[in-house]
């Protein structure tokens, strides 16, 4: 057998029966899932590395069926769902238990600011875990932690327990967010990857903008602690619907378990996948969860500034979820009829949706299959990360002017505000899924570092939009609150136009993206 690094191994007849690539590799293959040599000197011996059998092998996720595809994809999303419903539907019981308790509603809006604020925490101790144990563990710790946290909440006495149980239930929560969009990603391919991904984004949304009405009438027919109890619920359906669809989709972990399979039947215990043979070292961990990540925050200005639109965009999302109803309770609706316009939100974020999967499967794909024909040998084509910008900036030129309309249109018909609600609604929703996709794209060989850090500032900045939502109604009323939020997103819309035009020049400085030094 060769000893080198790229030597493929000739295969014995009964392991060609078995269709799997053997590779001998050195022993001293030590960084986390990338397959780089390490520092270490390399041993003489070699390990069999054991890799998809080409592109078209059936037991790679992304070869599945369509239907398979499609099937898989339905626990991921519910998942989401069932996260994000719980993340919002407890503004809905604010006023009710900052009456029960007698304190402030700023101190109980915590409740959802806190919820967030584990969305912080937890990617710090998923991501990893991913690493470890998969997908699908991952996935079922997130859904069943934040189910779990739901029943003391509901039998909550004080506000610190409250508290403490929204905290634990978003941290735990966050797991499925982290993993989900993943999840997906595995599934499917370049072109679909993003639909898949921006559907992810948009369930997330979707569901953020529902709870908020079925709290509402939960609290005005039943009790607050109800609104617990139905996240139970959901949790608890969500997790049967697992149950029968959720399968593994992480690469590493099935050739992991196909490498398991094969030591098992050719009885050759050098038999390897390429994740079996990196370091779980500490160091290691840290530095690709905690260390990069922060260094590419402070070095990046892509990532800052996309990060810091997308701030403004998901906390002005959940700061809606507590402005919109004021804004109809001055026409004299009642609590549950004024949430009644999320619904307008939720058409507005379906809307997105569709016209970011249009321009995808036309204008990007065309682009994307021109490209195609051009390489050589059938490499992958990839398109400039840039290509995927315009209906983020259509999202950017619509935010300013639809807030103004929702702020400055309360004394009109309420059919003015409506649809207000469902352009804010279209707009958030194309900035950030576009955003999403375009950070993905850019940091391609450092996504989970992008992402990781991404998430935790958005988090941690949008968890404090809830608790100024009083005060800033309170001196601005709504005209001028919705006219503050137009000014901010106006002073960043050009981002995305720059980048859009610039863009290749910006990544030639950086050492992190693709096609960067």
């Amino acid at each position: 057998m060769a000893s080198t690094d790229t030597s493929v191994v000739e295969k014995p007849k009964q392991d060609q029966a078995i269709n799997v690539n053997l590779i001998a590799v050195p022993d001293s293959v030590s960084t986390l899932g990338t397959g780089s040599p390490s520092n270490e000197p390399s041993t003489e011996s070699t390990l069999d590395l054991v890799t998809w059998d080409g592109p078209e092998d059936p037991e790679n996720p992304q070869n599945w069926p369509r239907l398979k595809k499609l099937l898989r994809s339905v626990a991921p999303l519910a998942v989401i769902f069932s996260i994000s419903f719980c993340s919002s539907i407890f503004g809905s019981a604010t006023s009710v238990t900052a009456q029960q308790y007698g304190v402030s509603e700023e101190v109980m809006s915590l409740g959802v600011a806190l919820f967030m604020a584990g969305y912080a925490v937890g990617p710090l101790i998923f991501a990893p875990m991913a690493e470890v144990v998969g997908n699908l563990s991952v996935m079922a710790i997130a859904l069943v932690g934040c189910a779990i946290f739901q029943i003391p909440l509901a039998l909550a006495q004080g506000v610190v327990t409250i508290l403490v149980c929204r905290f634990l239930a978003g941290m735990l929560g966050s797991g499925g967010l982290a993993v989900g969009s993943g999840l997906l990603a595995d599934i499917f391919g370049p072109i679909t990857r993003g639909i898949a991904v921006g559907t992810s984004a948009s369930i997330m949304n979707l569901a953020s903008t529902i709870s908020p009405i079925a709290g509402a009438y939960i609290v005005d027919h039943y009790s607050w602690r109800w609104t617990a109890w139905a996240s139970l619920i959901v949790c608890g359906v969500v997790g049967l619907l697992c149950i029968a669809l959720l399968r593994e989709t992480s690469h590493n972990r099935i050739l992991m378990r196909r490498a398991a399979r094969l030591r098992r039947e050719t009885g050759n215990d050098s038999l390897r996948a390429r994740s079996e043979m990196a370091s779980l070292d500490a160091r290691v961990l840290l530095r690709k969860y905690c260390t990069k990540p922060i260094r590419m925050f402070c070095q990046e200005p892509i990532l800052i500034v996309m990060t810091t639109y997308l701030t403004l965009v998901y906390g002005s999302l959940y700061l809606s979820y507590q402005l919109f109803p004021r804004a109809f309770q001055l026409r004299g609706w009642d609590v549950p009829l004024s949430t009644l316009p999320f619904i307008a939100v939720g058409l507005g974020v379906l809307s997105a949706l569709g016209i970011f999967a249009l321009f995808t499967m036309t204008w990007y794909k065309k682009r994307w299959t021109t490209a195609q024909k051009t390489m050589a040998d059938g490499a992958p084509a990839r398109l400039a990360p840039e290509d995927r910008l315009p209906p983020m900036i259509l999202g950017a030129v619509l935010l300013p002017p639809s807030l103004l309309w929702f702020g400055w249109t309360g004394n009109a018909h309420w059919v003015a505000q409506v649809i207000a609600c469902f352009f804010i609604g279209l707009s958030l929703q194309l900035i950030f899924i576009t955003g999403i996709a375009y950070i993905v794209d850019v940091y391609l060989l450092n996504t989970v570092s992008a992402i990781s850090i991404h998430v935790m500032v958005r988090s941690l900045v949008s968890a404090s939009f809830p608790l100024f939502e009083g005060p800033m109604y309170g001196t601005l009323h709504i005209y001028w609150s919705a006219t503050l939020l137009a000014c901010l997103s106006a002073c960043i819309m050009a981002s995305p136009i720059i980048f859009k035009i610039h863009g290749a020049r910006i990544r030639s400085w950086s050492k992190f993206s693709v096609g960067g030094i």
